[in-house]
């Protein structure tokens, strides 16, 4: 499989390696499909996949990419948009989340928001991961280290796609969800 045939390319060359999408319904999706090749990104249109870390980690051998973009909307609670910056403290993050380092890089100064963020977990990248300013939660590195605690603010503010759905909210939000939330992590 090509990567250029997967249609999965946004505008701006973003390709999407993970996709979570609230149904019609409102009910939770039946879990979130994880892939462990970086082949799975074809089924994005199930609206609930996304690939490990050692399949990030895959895909890198393939495709230097040098960004991530974290996306997510809750419509009841609000939106986390950001990406990484170029240079060493973005290109930490890269490494981290596509498995080639276990050391949990510095939160500020490794991303910026884009221009429709209006989250809370944005601004206070100081607090990320029990106060220590990274990314990612020293609990969980592992082949979902994208998905379980990518960033938060203990107890306030969460980045969390799993059993629960945690976009900039907290466990007395967690539950607002609404058809068309969304949750996706972009490359390139």
């Amino acid at each position: 499989m090509r990567l250029s045939s997967l249609n999965c390319l946004f505008p701006g060359g973003w390709l999407l390696v993970a996709n979570v999408v609230m149904p019609d319904n409102s009910t939770l999706p039946s879990g979130l499909a994880v892939e462990t090749s970086y082949r799975g990104i074809s089924k994005y249109h199930n609206n609930r996949m996304g690939i490990t870390t050692s399949a990030m980690n895959e895909l890198k051998a393939h495709l230097a990419f040098t960004q991530l973009r974290f996306h997510c909307n809750k419509q009841q609670v609000g939106r986390f948009h950001v990406t990484t910056v170029a240079g060493s403290a973005g290109a930490a993050v890269v490494r981290y989340f596509s498995g080639q380092i276990d050391e949990l890089p510095l939160s500020c100064n490794s991303f910026q928001k884009m221009d429709d963020d209006s989250s809370q977990l944005a601004v206070q990248c100081d607090k990320w991961s029990f106060r220590a300013g990274k990314w990612g939660n020293r609990h969980h590195i592992n082949d979902l280290r994208m998905y379980e605690y990518a960033a938060f603010v203990k107890g306030q503010y969460h980045w969390l796609v799993g059993s629960t759905l945690y976009c900039d909210d907290n466990r007395y939000t967690a539950n607002n969800l609404s058809a068309g939330d969304f949750w996706k992590i972009f490359v390139r």
